[in-house]
């Protein structure tokens, strides 16, 4: 065959489903090739290792065709290893009737949804595909819906936390933001989970009196009972998140901060990354303590790797998003004046100290009417002083 990818479709305008055939005897390829390429963009592979190779450089495609008995990889390791990597991708097993023990065996383990026996006919053939890619399809679809209704979800309860415990909020924020810079220069992946465990670790500040929190945030000594309390917040966290669907990795995560022997991560490469989101969240939380205590700028890091255990590869990311988690100047506004996204560059606070908004909090339009509630029964103390920059404060 002149290529490894044929792309046919009735429609031009339509992107067709993409479908990966595997198999190391080259006539059947081609006939697989030919008889799917009217209807679907087909990769080839000849066997394990260039199907592999053919995805790492195409990405997931919504079904895979694959041969059982093949040098090296066979058909039963190889779609186990593709239902790892590209869990929503529908697997196909493509065997003779002498493999039938050992394909109702992958079967049982999840790692084929549907199987064709050689010879199969172009009529059975486009009918299992078929059903196959719209598997795919009601998987995606199924996926998208969660991860939005998850998403909404997220926002809702942190925008609680943001109501109930300003201070908390904030300080979630501060560290969510450094978190983000620090995965930047890792060049870690999976950073939407890590943040979100930047955020949810401070969700059981709630149970915390406010007054605790203040004499933390100010980097003020706290008696044993209040130190308890504060070592109780990630606890609390993942009482409240462990029932949530699809939080494993982040509970996971929050877990690792007070129990890194408790991560239940069920796979290698997943505990690898929980425990390297782990290691990376506890230096932005080490951060955010020195700074509390007033610790000068140029200090901080000399301080972090004199205090703390933080691993060197992320002291060093650490050093070089340094600079951007500085103060910038402020500018004093009265509440009519603020925006949404302005970022406060200080508390702000009610005629009674209670903390409203915390510092390196965005403006957003619920904060907004928050603001312009206490000021209607002057309950606010103006000005709010904003960053001059978008970046943290």
């Amino acid at each position: 065959m002149s290529d490894d990818l044929r792309r046919q479709s009735a429609d031009p305008t339509v992107e067709a489903p993409t479908v990966l055939v595997v198999d190391d005897d080259p006539t059947v390829l081609d006939t697989l090739e030919h008889l799917l390429g009217t209807e679907y963009r087909v990769l080839v592979a000849a066997d394990g290792p260039a199907a592999l190779a053919v995805l790492e450089e195409h990405g997931a495609p919504a079904a895979v065709v694959s041969d059982l008995r093949m040098p090296g990889m066979d058909g039963i390791e190889l779609l186990g290893e593709i239902q790892r990597r590209y869990p929503e991708t529908s697997r196909v097993l493509h065997t003779a009737q002498a493999d039938l023990t050992s394909a109702l065996a992958a079967i049982n383990a999840s790692h084929v949804l549907h199987m064709l026996t050689k010879p199969a006919s172009p009529r059975t053939l486009s009918a299992t595909v078929r059903e196959a890619v719209h598997r795919h399809h009601l998987a995606i679809t199924e996926h998208e819906v969660l991860d939005k209704t998850l998403r909404t979800s997220l926002d809702a309860l942190f925008g609680v936390l943001q109501l109930a415990s300003p201070q908390a909020f904030a300080r979630a924020g501060r560290i969510r933001d450094l978190v983000d810079l620090i995965c930047q220069q890792l060049e870690l992946t999976s950073v939407w989970e890590i943040e979100v465990a930047a955020m949810a670790s401070q969700l059981g500040a709630v149970t915390v009196p406010p007054s605790v929190l203040a004499k933390r945030d100010d980097g003020i000594a706290l008696a044993d009972d209040e130190q308890r309390m504060i070592d109780a917040i990630p606890r609390a966290a993942v009482r409240l998140l462990a029932d949530i669907p699809r939080l494993d990795v982040v509970v996971d995560i929050v877990r690792g901060l007070y129990d890194e022997d408790g991560v239940r991560a069920r796979e290698s490469s997943a505990t690898a990354r929980v425990r390297t989101a782990v290691m990376v969240l506890r230096a932005a939380i080490a951060y955010e303590a020195v700074r509390s205590r007033g610790v000068a700028t140029d200090r901080m890091l000399s301080v972090l790797t004199t205090d703390t255990e933080i691993d060197p590869e992320i002291l060093a990311a650490m050093s070089e998003v340094h600079g951007t988690t500085t103060d910038a100047a402020v500018t004093a506004y009265r509440v009519a004046e603020l925006e949404v996204g302005m970022r406060v560059a200080q508390d702000v606070v009610g005629v009674n100290g209670a903390i409203l908004i915390g510092r390196g909090m965005q403006v957003t339009e619920m904060l907004v009417e928050r603001l312009t509630n206490f000021q209607c029964k002057g309950q606010l103390v103006e000005p709010v002083l904003v960053g001059s920059s978008g970046g943290s404060s």
